[in-house]
């Protein structure tokens, strides 16, 4: 038994689409979640700055005693959580691998297509992931980087329609039948998406097989929580938006962000 809580940390908002699925499979568990809204996007950053921005965030979460730490950003995971790993003792549980072992398992063609921000797609991490478990897989890479900001923005439905197939045009004529939202805001977009590739082509959310896997690590270590636990809500970014945002998303009228400089504690 361990009641202390699951720190989460992401870029932005998008964290919360993981968040949420965390807090669905083990409604028990406290939760520290983190946006670094003030930095965001990480996806046009350099890899060492998103080291430094992401080692800024765990430090934060560490901080508030959590027991892991999941880093709810393909970004953060791709080029920060093997280095951060070196350096703390409590796990990090990431989303790419989660979104391959997914995506392996789900397409009947071998043709799968991952979407991104730039940081994620020039990493490759999710094509070494999805070969790794089945190298027979062609796996086509594109970097989004429009689409975060533009969740951030909570623009209507036609204008994300107009982004997202501006955004995904280069993927016409690509016989996949998979699609891995490499981002954890792109799950919000799911439908605008959806709307452009098409309702047969499998979307997915690497934050179902998160959840799972968190579930597994703690039943393994006998971490899980014995009693209820609280959630907290930080962002280095506007809290009152992130509020108004994170209500809606995550159904509850009650929840209150507060403001953090990371690197305070």
């Amino acid at each position: 038994m361990d009641n202390r809580p699951i720190g989460l940390l992401d870029s932005g908002l998008g964290g919360l689409t993981v968040l949420k699925k965390v807090m669905k499979k083990l409604p028990n568990e406290a939760t520290v979640f983190i946006g670094d809204q003030a930095h965001m996007p990480y996806g046009d950053k350099t890899t060492e700055e998103v080291i430094e921005l992401t080692r800024k965030s765990v430090d934060f979460l560490l901080s508030k005693n959590v027991k892991v730490i999941i880093f709810a950003c393909n970004t953060a995971t791709a080029a920060a959580m093997e280095v951060i790993q070196k350096e703390i003792a409590p796990k990090i549980i990431g989303v790419i691998q989660s979104g391959s072992l997914a995506a392996a398992k789900i397409t009947k063609n071998n043709k799968v297509a991952v979407i991104g921000t730039h940081v994620t797609i020039e990493s490759h991490a999710y094509s070494k992931e999805i070969k790794f478990r089945n190298p027979d897989i062609k796996v086509t890479e594109l970097a989004t980087p429009k689409l975060a900001p533009l969740v951030e923005a909570q623009r209507d439905f036609a204008y994300n329609v107009d982004v997202v197939r501006d955004s995904l045009d280069s993927l016409k004529g690509k016989d996949f039948d998979t699609m891995v939202l490499g981002c954890t805001h792109y799950p919000i977009i799911e439908k605008e998406i959806s709307e452009i590739v098409g309702s047969t082509i499998k979307l997915v959310d690497p934050a179902d097989q998160v959840a799972q896997y968190t579930e597994n690590i703690l039943k393994r270590d006998g971490m899980l929580a014995g009693e209820k636990g609280k959630h907290e809500y930080y962002t280095t970014g506007d809290c009152k938006k992130f509020t108004e945002i994170a209500r809606k998303w995550l159904d509850d009228p009650q929840l209150v962000a507060n403001h953090v400089e990371t690197g305070e504690r």
